[in-house]
């Protein structure tokens, strides 16, 4: 009830008459859980010049300034923002669908696709270029094998369509990508079920994909001076590695000799190569690392020989021997190294010729000279023992030898 004394003055009734409207405007007309539409009148608008309240003037509608919202939905409180609209019609179209989401969601869950990327938004500051395109690409897919399926909110996710996703949305990946992959998805799972997207806790029950890690295989020896003689002679380039064979050819004596990944022996410094008692001792960070870990610095080592050849020989730009190009970044010339020894390998027949496969090589040679594998491991900059151990297990020399000689002690015992 709106109560009015005779002796108020004219402009208090009418604010109080406004303020009853007001409530009534919202209960009624746009119910307990709607949002209000209202107009953000301009300076030149009509309803400025009137005696209305500032209360009854928002409620005024009937002009052409922007319409703004404000109010509740089913999923919590809306924000005030504007419609984007100054017809009544049009905003009032956006308000029911707005409401009409609001509700499905309440039922259905959010949205896949909306919540892959809040999700790839909330991760995008520790996640390196390369690593947010696999979870994208990999979230992607997971969103168009889902509406295929006719799935189209979270809450409609379910254990069976996942594992059936693995098969199914994953057909060509290799084992060990598609490990990594799951890791992935099962990621996103926590963070949805932390986020109250989904209900239950999917994660617990999608199991990983355990990968059968294959034994790398190194070049022969042989095959190694195949691929370096004919490295320096790589002709009709313009420019880069094809342009500079003898430096490219050093580029492969860096990786064979010291075990470092293309894109880190691509970044090069000789600067930052002091001298130890033997050899020259580089200290780096390596390319390959996660955003939220401490930063890691590893040690190569270059022999003297090696060094002097890389000081004398061609460099690609002033201040590295092996980068150039201002635009390149060490990714890109990664590929180009791999493209030139994809014309290199036909050419001295050997197969599968790839730049990896010379880290491949030193790590197996340094096993079978009797290495420990946690220095090999320390050498190879890999997070744990037990990644090296996955990849070269069978060229554990000392543990054969270790294994060979207890049991022939123990037939000798028996």
């Amino acid at each position: 009830m709106v109560r009015i004394h005779a002796g108020e003055p004219t402009h208090k009734r009418i604010s109080k008459l406004w303020t009853w409207f007001d409530a009534v405007y919202i209960a009624v007309y746009t119910g307990p859980m709607s949002l209000v539409l209202y107009r953000r009148h301009l300076k030149a608008c009509r309803v400025q010049k009137s005696k209305l309240p500032a209360r009854a003037r928002r409620l005024f509608l009937n002009c052409e300034c922007p319409i703004w919202m404000y109010g509740r939905t089913d999923n919590g409180l809306v924000p005030r923002q504007s419609t984007g609209f100054t017809a009544l019609p049009e905003a009032e179209a956006l308000r029911a669908s707005l409401v009409a989401q609001s509700q499905t969601e309440a039922v259905r869950g959010h949205r896949i696709d909306e919540c892959v990327l809040k999700y790839l938004a909330s991760r995008r500051h520790e996640l390196s270029e390369k690593t947010y395109g696999h979870h994208d690409l990999l979230l992607s897919r997971l969103t168009t094998y889902c509406e295929r399926q006719g799935v189209y909110f979270t809450r409609e996710l379910t254990v069976d369509l996942l594992e059936t996703f693995k098969i199914d949305g994953l057909p060509k990946l290799k084992d060990t990508s598609k490990s990594t992959a799951v890791a992935k998805l099962r990621c996103f799972l926590r963070d949805a079920f932390r986020r109250g997207w989904i209900t239950e806790s999917l994660v617990d029950r999608v199991t990983a994909h355990r990968a059968v890690y294959e034994q790398k295989e190194p070049y022969s020896d042989e095959e190694v001076e195949r691929i370096l003689d004919e490295a320096l002679k790589l002709t009709g380039g313009t420019h880069g590695y094809a342009k500079h064979p003898k430096t490219f050819r050093l580029l492969l004596e860096l990786m064979l000799e010291t075990g470092m990944r293309v894109g880190d022996s691509i970044r090069f410094d000789p600067a930052l190569a002091t001298q130890g008692e033997h050899l020259w001792i580089y200290t780096y960070q390596p390319q390959k690392h996660k955003r939220t870990e401490k930063p890691r610095v590893l040690e190569a080592y270059i022999s003297d020989r090696l060094k002097q050849a890389i000081d004398a020989c061609e460099w690609l730009s002033t201040k590295l021997p092996f980068h150039y190009g201002s635009s390149k970044n060490p990714a890109y010339l990664a590929n180009e190294v791999y493209e030139r020894m994809k014309t290199v390998g036909p050419r001295c027949e050997v197969a599968d010729c790839r730049p990896h496969r010379l880290r491949d090589t030193f790590a197996v040679r340094k096993l079978l000279a009797g290495f420990q594998l946690e220095d090999v491991a320390r050498l190879l900059g890999h997070s744990s023992v037990k990644v090296t151990e996955a990849y070269y297990a069978k060229w554990v020399r000392s543990r054969r030898l270790r294994l060979e000689r207890l049991v022939a002690e123990s037939l000798v015992n028996t």
